[in-house]
């Protein structure tokens, strides 16, 4: 009678085990082409938060921006522009799970560049009371191409722009939820 007992019980965990990890095997993962959707938090190695796609961590860490939506981002894997170590580390990830990572500058922004930046007249400019250090603009080289650079420093009568991005040569920390694939 007892060993019935343990095996009935034995098989009752067996069945258990299985089918957990049958439900194990069906859940789905990020991959190539998998849409989803996730939550962020990036920051410097230092601890200082710079950007973040949830409003009550912008507003503690005074980088919350009224004009714009805090949600989660909706992308699709290898279509929309991610910085190479954060998609690398999406990939694999099941819904709900939470993953901190560091991103090398070369999975980031890039290495930075020296030599990279040029002093420019403000007279090229048809606005140039909107120019903004840390700004974002894009300039037409004489063969048409189209560059984004940074503004480094205005002053009266020069801009001095950067080619390289902002957060060019910094390793960068990432919390991430994904909060559904599909």
């Amino acid at each position: 009678m007892r060993h019935s007992k343990a095996i009935i019980l034995a098989l009752a965990l067996l069945f258990l085990i299985s089918a957990c990890k049958n439900e194990e095997a069906a859940v789905e993962t990020v991959k190539q082409g998998s849409a989803i959707t996730f939550d962020y938090a990036a920051g410097f190695d230092n601890g200082t938060l710079f950007d973040t796609s949830i409003e009550n961590a912008a507003i503690q860490a005074d980088i919350f921006d009224p004009n714009r939506v805090y949600q989660p981002e909706k992308i699709v894997i290898g279509q929309n522009l991610l910085i190479p170590g954060l998609m690398e580390a999406l990939i694999g990830m099941k819904e709900g799970e939470t993953k901190n990572v560091r991103i090398s500058p070369e999975k980031a922004y890039g290495a930075r560049i020296e030599n990279a930046t040029n002093v420019i007249s403000k007279e090229i400019f048809d606005e140039p009371e909107k120019l903004r250090v840390g700004g974002m603009i894009v300039i037409n080289t004489p063969e048409g191409d189209r560059i984004p650079v940074f503004v480094k420093e205005l002053n009266e009568e020069n801009v001095t722009i950067d080619q390289n991005h902002p957060l060019a040569g910094k390793y960068i920390q990432f919390a991430v939820v994904v909060r559904s694939i599909g």
